[in-house]
């Protein structure tokens, strides 16, 4: 397990047990090994190499004559990635089980336009490479790539930070305080203004 994973009950390293608390019951994504369900057809989609890894060895234990569709991305999100998979997903038929395998923060945002699409969480199986190898329902604690929603703007953007971490918001130069509350239709971590933050 890297150090950038932590379980949900540790809490990050040297968090207060408060910290942990919070953890325990917020929406923060919690990744599990992933188990290959049954299904009509498949729709893997992979972003960099590590992703491509997971998303095939999950891939070896489908049924030998399930269709399986497969597309590669680079491991960042851009307009071209997403008007890719916008047209895979808008192909999608009943019965298809969706595998989406990458850094989070591009996973996260895959599952979002997924779920537009009508996609339900049972159709999905994500998989977030910084948590290769990590049990059951463990997060990226540590500084990773996050995508962060500023509350004083509402403006999303891409950062490296870690959970109550500080960053500044490139569209209003606030100082943001990385909430451990994710969303999952903006598929970002809210970012609150850090002199109105009440829940260090």
């Amino acid at each position: 397990m890297t150090d950038a994973v932590r379980s949900k009950a540790q809490g990050a390293p040297g968090a207060s047990a408060a910290a942990g608390d919070r953890l325990r019951w917020t929406s923060v994504p919690r990744w599990h090994v992933p188990e290959l369900p049954a299904a009509a057809s498949y729709l893997a989609c992979w972003f960099g190499p590590a992703g491509r890894r997971q998303a095939e060895a999950l891939l070896s234990a489908a049924v030998p004559d399930v269709p399986v569709r497969t597309a590669g991305f680079a491991g960042h999100w851009d307009s071209a990635a997403e008007a890719e998979l916008r047209r895979l997903l808008g192909d999608c038929l009943a019965g298809v089980r969706i595998i989406l395998a990458g850094p989070e923060t591009v996973v996260m945002r895959a599952a979002a336009l997924a779920r537009q699409f009508g996609a339900t969480s049972e159709e999905l199986v994500l998989i977030a490479t910084e948590a290769a190898g990590a049990g059951s329902g463990e997060y990226v604690a540590g500084p990773a790539g996050r995508r962060v929603f500023c509350a004083a703007c509402r403006k999303p953007f891409d950062v490296v930070a870690a959970m109550g971490g500080i960053v500044t918001c490139p569209g209003c130069a606030t100082a943001l305080i990385v909430d451990h509350r994710f969303s999952r239709p903006h598929a970002a971590y809210f970012g609150w203004p850090a002199r109105l933050d009440l829940h260090r």
